[in-house]
């Protein structure tokens, strides 16, 4: 059923009213005033009283009918305030929409069957035509023209059914079209809290909005034009019919009961024919312009409601929008908050509290937590908002993982870093054979600067290394500098045989441990640390001198602690006064390959090829 316009007669006595209150208004404003000056005049005192109680009833009237003129003004105004906006319109609109989806289904049935029927009806004609033209018997002519005429009547009759049902197919899609804006009205109404997702589906609908509207306005103009050109139709045949009557009037002049003609009486046969079948016509072709204005005044409806639909969508988007800026007010003052806060700390207080590379260190975990701060605000205040992108991302968690593998443990061993203190900037450590300075540890990668190398000692070699921090669960890690910076090493010493062993070993004890006093005493500081981390010693620090044998003379090692940096320098003091030593002491003598010569040909164990052996060299 099409819109209604229950509204109109309303609205029209409305506005009638306040003009002849206006009239009654000015016509006793102008009797007060006449009866005034009659009052003024009277000089009998009864006659006086009675007109004064006649002035004071016509100023009461006129008190309280301008006391009912102002409460319609105030009402004409709260009514034109609950009417202005779209959304109020469109509801009003919808309210006037009565006919529903079911009812319109059974006319869309009812209108099939019939037009079925009429197909059927029209089919049958049509096999009687084709029959007779078969036959072609004379005087048949008369009976194929009433045939043609018949099937006419008949295509018109289902052209006018074929229309009919879709107008109801359009008023069937007007119910739908109320049904959905009523339940969007609902949905707007228990919408309480603005989200960006809202905003986006908001934005969607409207351009969906946009394009139905522009396809009902097409369906629009068609229907009209389909409509101008079945009205023409039904004038003209209207007109047509008409015009048979007026022949028929002459021909029946040229025709009576005293002159009789054949070809006037065959005329006026065809012709009364031929009205006769315009004549049943007539109602189908008005049924079809009735069904194109039924479609036409629904699909008007349709456009009014798709437009007010599309004009309190924009409303209520920005709306929305005013809403979800105002709302990004405390997530904005919160985060700027935050920087404040991170600014300060990064800034003021941690370089108070450190130095070079556990500043270094100690800002970056402070932005990583500011970041993870910041990530639960906008989480927190944005939940809804989240939990799109967290549905989608669950669809695909699962192949993002297997993907992602390398990244995700990269970041679980930045966490296990961080949080088990294995390893620190500024460390010396050595993974997987290679040995380098910690530079940095950020969420995906560490980043060495290479030691020792193709160097042989503890120098670096200029190069920068960086590797994922995955390795913290597949590699030995080897620290350096964990819990303290003194680690150990040793240098060794052969002797030959002939050398005093027992002399030997004082002189190296002593050495030792006059070169690394200084080292084994800080040792000794910095193993407390280790004491209480551990709850145990992880070594005492003694110098140490061991000796053993082997086929070329007797090996002596001196185990010494240095700092992880200066274990090459501390190695080169020792080999350097050790040297120096052992340059006073001549029967001490290191042990190196010599090559013997035998010049006796018959001597025992004489050969003609040079030996080589180790000792001290041939006097």
């Amino acid at each position: 059923m099409v819109l209604a316009v229950g509204l109109a007669g309303p609205a029209a006595r409305a506005a009638a009213a306040p003009a002849r209150d206006d009239e009654r208004l000015t016509r006793l404003t102008e009797q007060i005033k006449a009866l005034q000056s009659v009052v003024d005049g009277a000089k009998n005192e009864a006659e006086k009283r009675r007109l004064e109680a006649n002035l004071e009833q016509l100023k009461r009237e006129l008190s309280i009918l301008a006391d009912r003129q102002a409460i319609e003004e105030r009402q004409r105004v709260l009514a034109e305030n609950l009417t202005a906006s779209p959304l109020d319109t469109l509801r009003e609109k919808l309210r006037a929409v009565d006919r529903t989806v079911e009812e319109g289904e059974v006319r869309l049935r009812e209108l099939g069957a019939q037009r079925k029927r009429a197909g059927a009806e029209r089919e049958a004609l049509d096999a009687q035509l084709q029959a007779l033209v078969r036959e072609n018997r004379p005087n048949t002519t008369a009976r194929v023209a009433e045939l043609e005429e018949a099937i006419f009547t008949k295509n018109e009759e289902v052209r006018a059914l074929a229309l009919q049902r879709e107008a109801a197919e359009q008023e069937i899609e007007l119910a739908r079209e109320a049904d959905r804006l009523r339940a969007a009205i609902k949905t707007v109404e228990s919408t309480t809290k603005p989200t960006l997702r809202g905003l986006f589906e908001g934005y969607a609908k409207l351009r969906d909005d946009t394009k139905a509207e522009y396809q009902v306005a097409t369906l629009a103009n068609n229907l009209e034009q389909n409509l101008k050109i079945s009205q023409s139709s039904l004038d003209l045949s209207q007109l047509k019919l008409a015009k048979f009557d007026e022949e028929l009037a002459l021909l029946e002049k040229q025709s009576g009961f005293f002159s009789t003609n054949r070809e006037v009486e065959r005329l006026l046969a065809a012709q009364r024919s031929q009205k006769k079948a315009l004549v049943e016509r007539m109602p189908h072709i008005a049924a079809q312009v009735d069904a194109l204005r039924r479609a036409q005044q629904a699909v008007a409806a349709r456009r009014e409601l798709t437009a007010l639909d599309a004009s309190g969508r924009r409303d209520t988007l920005e709306a929305q929008k005013e809403a979800y800026l105002l709302r990004l007010r405390w997530p904005g003052l919160c985060l700027a908050a935050l920087l404040v806060v991170y600014v300060f700390i990064g800034w003021v207080w941690l370089p108070r509290r450190r130095k070079n590379e556990g500043l270094f260190l100690a800002r970056r975990l402070s932005r990583y937590l500011h970041v993870l701060a910041a990530t639960g605000i906008v989480a927190g205040f944005f939940f809804d908002d989240l939990s799109m992108v967290a549905a989608a991302f669950g669809l695909v968690s699962a192949a993002l993982v297997i993907a992602l593998k390398d990244i995700f443990t990269s970041i679980a061993g930045w966490l296990a870093m961080m949080v088990g203190g294995r390893m620190s900037i500024g460390d010396r450590v050595e993974i997987d054979g290679t040995k380098g300075d910690v530079l940095d540890i950020d969420l995906l990668r560490t980043t060495m600067l290479e030691v020792n190398g193709w160097l042989g000692t503890d120098q670096p070699t200029g190069r920068v290394i960086s590797m994922p921090n995955n390795f913290i669960f597949t590699k030995k890690l080897f620290n350096y500098s964990h819990g303290h910076p003194y680690v150990w090493s040793k240098v060794e010493f052969t002797m030959t045989f002939s050398s005093p062993a027992g002399e030997a070993m004082a002189l190296f004890k002593r050495v030792l441990e006059e070169e690394t006093q200084t080292q084994f005493a800080e040792a000794r500081v910095a193993a407390s640390n280790m004491r209480s981390r551990y709850g145990v010693e992880d070594a005492i620090y003694e110098p140490k001198v061991r000796m053993r044998t082997a086929d070329h003379g007797i090996v002596f090692g001196l185990f010494y602690v240095a700092h992880y940096k200066d274990l090459s320098s501390s190695r080169t003091r020792i080999t350097r006064r050790v040297i120096t030593e052992l340059e006073t002491k001549p029967h001490l003598q290191f042990a190196y390959p010599t090559i013997q010569y035998l010049d006796d040909p018959k001597a025992p164990g004489h050969t003609a090829e040079p030996s080589a052996k180790w000792g001290a060299p041939a006097a």
